[in-house]
């Protein structure tokens, strides 16, 4: 597994302008389409919002930002040190998409292949895994 980037910052919403321009110029290391990169960009800010406002709720906190190169895919973690979330918060609602919260994480399951909780490094905060194909002939 080839890492691709490692960024840590602040659990701060000032902080995601930086974050969002790591994530482009990664995807476009990766050879994504700028459709696809914009998508991923968005999916990588919303996931870090969520951080932001869920998993610190307002504390101070920071988050830690890999992306690596694997077997034909990219793989995004996004690890926090707040409290453990129980799996179940990464699960898609069944409501109305008229009704107010959860899109974010529709949007994430939509862009994304692939969407996981791992366990934690040192049983201390959430690292979230999303996978995305590479595009067909970037594959090294």
């Amino acid at each position: 597994m080839k890492r691709i980037l490692y960024v840590e910052h602040s659990a701060c919403t000032s902080q995601l302008c930086q974050i969002r321009d790591k994530v482009r110029a990664a995807c476009q290391s990766l050879a994504y389409t700028d459709s696809d990169i914009n998508l991923i960009t968005l999916v990588i800010d919303e996931a870090c919002t969520n951080i932001i406002r869920y998993a610190y709720s307002g504390e101070s906190g920071r988050i830690v930002l890999e992306i690596f190169q694997h077997e034909g895919e990219a793989i995004f973690h996004l690890q926090d040190f707040a409290k453990c979330i129980d799996k179940s918060c990464l699960e898609l609602r069944k409501e109305s998409l008229l009704e107010p919260g959860g899109l974010g994480l529709q949007l994430i399951y939509k862009v994304m292949d692939f969407v996981q909780l791992l366990p934690p490094k040192e049983s201390v905060g959430n690292i979230l895994e999303l996978k995305k194909y590479l595009p067909k002939g970037s594959q090294k």
